[in-house]
């Protein structure tokens, strides 16, 4: 039968038979939903979040914004700016930081404007990410706990075991409009 369907086709035809036939089955798996390439905790921080608490014990206002990009970068800008007595913003820290996660760990690096270049190693689990970072003259680690539309941030510096809190937010999402 082989033989036949060959000399019939020729082997121009045949492969052009195969091919046509693979590609017909195709789209069956192209529907499937692809895998996300981030946790899933890291996908409910996208978008834009402000928030308000206390950096180095002084009032301060934060802003942070989340992006997955499509090929699997994750992509955070953050401010922060003290906030005097006559509600004044007195900025103090503007960065970048970029991600990539496989499964629930990632790596990633933070450049800021003192100018700082931060190498990040992050952890995800269900419901929080926590970043380690090592600067040249510091390290600690950020704690990002998210709960729907609001996210608590707390930043810590020192070696471990000798950790200080400097920076504690409550951070809500932005409404577009």
């Amino acid at each position: 039968m082989s033989q036949h369907l060959f000399i019939r086709l020729g082997p121009i035809g045949l492969l052009t038979a195969l091919f046509q036939s693979v590609v017909a089955a195709l789209p069956a798996v192209a529907q499937e939903p692809p895998e996300s390439p981030v946790p899933a905790v890291v996908s409910e921080l996208s978008g834009s979040w402000e928030g308000s608490g206390v950096l180095f014990d002084r009032p301060a206002e934060f802003e942070m914004r989340w992006e997955v990009t499509q090929s699997g970068f994750v992509r955070l800008s953050f401010r922060n700016a003290f906030v005097t007595a006559n509600g004044d913003r007195s900025p103090v820290l503007s960065a970048e930081a970029t991600y990539v996660f496989r499964g629930a760990t990632g790596v990633g690096v933070w450049v800021d404007d003192r100018p700082q270049q931060v190498t990040l190693s992050a952890t995800a689990t269900d419901t929080s990410l926590v970043t380690h970072w090592v600067a040249p003259s510091e390290q600690g680690r950020t704690e990002y706990i998210v709960d729907r539309d609001t996210v608590l941030v707390r930043d810590f510096v020192g070696a471990p075991g000798s950790e200080r809190k400097f920076a504690d937010a409550v951070y809500v999402r932005k409404r577009s409009g």
